[in-house]
């Protein structure tokens, strides 16, 4: 959508569409177009102006110097290299105007006064964001029971399945369990795993000399709050297995699995309702292609793994009732495929789609990231600026789903560029949501997001 323009009474400058409340602050465009506090309405000659300066404009537009998704959102928080990005001597930078302005208009604040935006720079540091660095400014607890102990460090209970699964490996590699599927799978046991195996204890830093943070431990590019890894693969594919579930407070739903280094990066594929599944499918399918010790050694493990289902009735079909009745529950697929489920009820309140096609989103941010030409990139930036507001409006009618959804697809397209955008809608969506602990986990992977090639192994000495 070009950018529409009207000439101010009295005034020589064209007067941007969005007034006193407009929310691009590069200085070119506050150069070229007027943002009166007071907006009247248009008149016949006021729309005959702003055909002849759209005209205008966008001859002038590759002239203009190449605008960045910076100049339509504000620049990224914490923008800068791995090393330092989990660095706690540091402060955070203050947030950008645009970012508060954002965050007041999803919270349903229209207001834009100086005076207001002000008072956000000092005191909005001090919100959400700033909380969860208060909370986790400090080691978090260690209590005796291992279960208390992992749901401290991880915010999530992990569900039966997981510790039956221990104590399987244990009995065939008692001395190292978290390598017992190394041998024949190349897969170690990471993850709250480790907390298992104690190799949390004793480690005060990491190799980046700062204390781990085991929201971030193993935390994949791709993964979403709601995916928590548990099994890793040292494949450059970077394969790995870890429960999903659509509520923190809920039990996961099915096991699934991400490869990053793949094609299909972003994907979330279901392995089966619990662990001994998600492994026996991955052998199942390993073991046809080997012959030998290596098949002898497979298929033994193969037949381990159904004796130990079997005896604690854990179903090993990759597709169960359970995977099915969630299916029955999804509200729209998501860029990962893995969908997301939100309350919805008997009067559809609780979700309302994105008002784009995936693939019309996918192409719109591509643009913005891509785009060749400054209109190119500031009619898609302003499109999603406009799906943001609509998000506003579905919040206000306690829609909730819509702003999972977009942050999602945003966070699953994998541009850092977006991370502004994303750290506005998803903290706050699964806050509405009550899934608090799944928003104190973006926050902090999106403080931290690992590279694709780098293994997050928050307790690597």
């Amino acid at each position: 959508m070009a950018a529409v323009v009207k000439k101010n009474k009295g005034g020589s400058k064209p007067v941007c569409k969005y007034g006193s409340k407009c929310y691009r602050k590069n200085p070119q465009h506050l150069q070229n177009y007027q943002h009166p506090e007071n907006d009247d309405e248009d008149n016949d000659a006021d729309k005959e102006s702003k055909v002849k300066n759209q005209k205008v404009n966008q001859n002038s537009a590759d002239q203009k110097p190449k605008r960045t998704l910076d100049d339509f959102f504000g620049q990224p928080k914490n923008k800068h290299d791995i090393s330092d990005s989990d660095d706690e001597t540091k402060s955070p930078p203050k947030k950008k105007i645009m970012q508060d302005e954002a965050a007041s208009c999803l919270a349903g604040d229209t207001s834009n006064t100086k005076e207001g935006v002000e008072s956000d720079d000092k005191s909005s540091t001090e919100g959400v964001e700033s909380n969860i660095e208060d909370e986790m400014s400090s080691p978090p607890a260690s209590p005796q029971d291992v279960k208390d102990n992992i749901k401290n460090k991880f915010l999530v209970e992990m569900p039966e399945d997981f510790y039956l699964f221990w104590e399987f490996c244990k009995s065939s590699h008692p001395s190292n369990p978290s390598d017992a599927l190394l041998s024949d799978l190349n897969l170690r046991l990471v993850g709250p795993f480790d907390i298992l195996s104690e190799r949390h204890k004793g480690v005060t830093k990491n190799k980046h000399k700062r204390r781990p943070n085991f929201l971030l431990h193993y935390r994949y590019f791709y993964d979403p709050p709601e995916f928590q890894s548990v099994i890793t693969s040292q494949e450059p594919s970077l394969f790995h297995l870890g429960y999903y579930r659509d509520d923190p407070k809920d039990p996961p739903v099915f096991v699934a699995s991400n490869a990053p280094g793949e094609s299909s990066k972003e994907k979330i594929s279901p392995c089966g309702e619990n662990i001994f599944a998600a492994v026996h499918i991955y052998a199942s399918k390993l073991v046809k292609g080997k012959s030998g010790k290596k098949k002898s050694s497979l298929e033994k493990l193969i037949k381990g793994l159904e004796k130990e289902a079997l005896k604690h009735s854990l179903p090993l079909a990759p597709t169960t009732k359970k995977l099915k009745d969630r299916q029955k529950k999804v509200v729209c697929p998501t860029f990962h495929g893995a969908g997301i489920v939100v309350p919805v009820d008997d009067n559809d309140v609780g979700y309302r789609p994105v008002p784009e096609t995936p693939a019309a989103l996918r192409a719109m941010f591509k643009r913005i990231t891509e785009g060749k030409t400054e209109t190119e990139r500031e009619k898609s930036s302003e499109e999603l600026q406009e799906l943001i507001t609509f998000i506003q409006f579905a919040n206000d009618e306690c829609d909730y789903g819509e702003g999972l959804e977009l942050g999602l697809d945003l966070f699953s397209f994998g541009s850092k560029d977006f991370h502004p955008q994303i750290g506005l809608l998803l903290p706050l969506a699964y806050q509405l949501l009550n899934r608090s602990e799944f928003a104190k986990i973006i926050e902090a992977h999106l403080k931290c997001r690992k590279t694709l090639a780098e293994c997050v192994d928050e307790l690597a000495q």
